[in-house]
Formats: structure tokens, C-alpha cells, sequence
């Protein structure tokens, strides 16, 4: 039962909070992938950079991570962490954000259909 009520918890904080989330180089401290090597990392890294970033934001230990797509020509990449979806794209002022939502991992197609 306290596990659920930290996963909605964390479910409340992601949906308040996991979008638009800009990666610079002092939120990157301590993470496996340096900031200069951003724009050309590959799915894995991502999944790094997302792991890191969820961890240092949202101060909840980390036990999946899977990097799904990279696009480094386009600018976007995304996977999975903890349950989560993740999405790395540069926003209009060039920057790389990352947004985090709560879209079940491993499914296709949408619920309703």
C-alpha cells in the first residue's frame, strides 16, 4: 500500500513538473554523458541522460532505463525510465529539454480504441 501511494506520488510530481525540463551542464553534474557530447548521443546515452536527470529531479532511484529512438540529425531521441516515457528534443531557443509523462511503456496502439 506504500508503495502506491509513492508511485502516485511520483505520478503527481512527473504531471506538475516532468515537462520542459532544460539540460545544461549543471543539471548534467555527475552524470556519464558530458554536455558537449549532447547532440551525438545514442539511444543508450539518452536513456543515461534521462535516468540522471529523473534521479536528480525527482529524487527517486533509478531501476530501468531503456534508450527506444535517436535522431541526433533531428534532435530528438526517447525511451523509457522507471515506467516512464522520455523525450529529448531542442526546444525553440536551441536548447535540449526533456519532457517525462506517464504513457505505459511497451504498449501499442491507445486504450480507448
Amino acid at each position: 500500500m506504500v508503495a502506491t501511494m509513492q508511485d502516485e506520488a511520483l505520478k503527481a510530481l512527473i504531471s506538475d513538473l516532468g515537462e520542459g525540463i532544460v539540460i545544461d551542464a549543471e543539471l548534467l553534474e555527475g552524470c556519464s554523458v558530458a554536455a558537449h557530447d549532447l547532440d551525438d548521443m545514442d539511444a543508450v546515452q539518452a536513456a543515461e541522460v534521462a535516468a540522471h536527470v529523473f534521479t536528480t529531479l525527482f529524487e527517486t532511484k533509478v531501476s530501468e532505463q531503456t534508450g527506444e529512438s535517436a535522431e541526433p540529425e533531428e534532435g530528438e531521441w526517447s525511451g523509457v525510465v522507471n515506467g516512464f516515457r522520455f523525450v529529448i528534443e531542442r526546444d525553440g531557443d536551441g536548447d535540449l529539454v526533456v519532457d517525462f509523462s506517464d504513457a505505459p511503456s511497451g504498449t501499442t496502439g491507445d486504450a480507448g480504441g
